[in-house]
């Protein structure tokens, strides 16, 4: 039978557990959702038109790069997601500021095997761990439910909201994915990156991509009415660094 001193500091925990911040988690994830483009049915490919960006005659297949420049939006999509695809894991590091001001900082290491996560808002952070084919979450106090205690690992399933409730966020590859659906062109190459432009004429934000060696990203901006997230991209195929996580609960 629980002691009566286990009842009050459970009761004392649960009253840390602040309703408005988890409703400001929910609208700062839900408004980071509402900045994917949407698209329509499936239709037949147009031909790939001839780049206009760039001058032609004066490419040199030895010198001029990986050739990503010479592809439609479409095509340059798809082979940056073949690339981040076989690099395999990386580090995401940003923030996605919601219109009123509120910062959610996102730190990433993983890939959509394998994932080590931490959300933060106002110092207080969430971890996710996905490792072996079990996901375990370490809720702040504001993501803490009776089931979850702050700052304790514990093993939930595939859909649970604790894990479900950040999206795309969980892993680079399905991050670059889901915010660069409505592609529409890419830029003028500068140096050795191209943007691939999301949203017509830009107007939504870009990603930034190497045009040496693999076609990976180096940072993701996007921005509505709804907030701005800004993520850089770096450590690909580096090897994940998994915290030690005790004896989870629920396991």
């Amino acid at each position: 039978m629980p002691r009566l001193s286990d009842r009050r500091r459970s009761d004392r925990r649960r009253s840390h557990r602040r309703p408005s911040d988890r409703r400001l988690i929910a609208a700062l994830l839900g408004a980071a959702l509402m900045l994917t483009g949407c698209s329509g049915s499936a239709k037949p490919a147009d031909p790939v038109p001839s780049p206009t960006h760039i001058d032609l005659g004066a490419w040199d297949e030895e010198t001029s790069g990986n050739g990503l420049v010479l592809l439609d939006a479409a095509s340059a999509r798809a082979t940056i997601l073949a690339a981040v695809r076989e690099a395999g894991t990386a580090t995401m590091t940003g923030t996605y500021t919601n219109g009123a001001g509120r910062t959610l900082e996102v730190e990433v290491d993983g890939s959509s095997e394998q994932t080590v996560a931490a959300f933060t808002i106002d110092g207080d952070t969430t971890t996710i761990v996905v490792s072996d084919g079990q996901a375990y979450v370490k809720p702040s106090t504001a993501t803490a439910t009776e089931d979850l205690e702050p700052g304790e690992f514990r093993c939930v399933a595939d859909d649970d909201d604790a894990l479900t409730r950040w999206g795309a966020l969980l892993h680079p590859l399905q991050t670059i994915a889901e915010y660069t659906a409505d592609a529409s062109k890419l830029s003028a190459p500068s140096g050795d990156a191209v943007d691939l432009v999301l949203g017509a004429d830009g107007t939504l934000g870009a990603l930034a991509v190497s045009t040496e060696g693999s076609a990976l990203p180096t940072t993701l901006t996007r921005a509505d009415a709804a907030g701005a997230l800004q993520l850089e991209f770096s450590g690909w195929g580096e090897e994940i660094d998994v915290p030690d996580l005790g004896s989870p609960a629920g396991c």
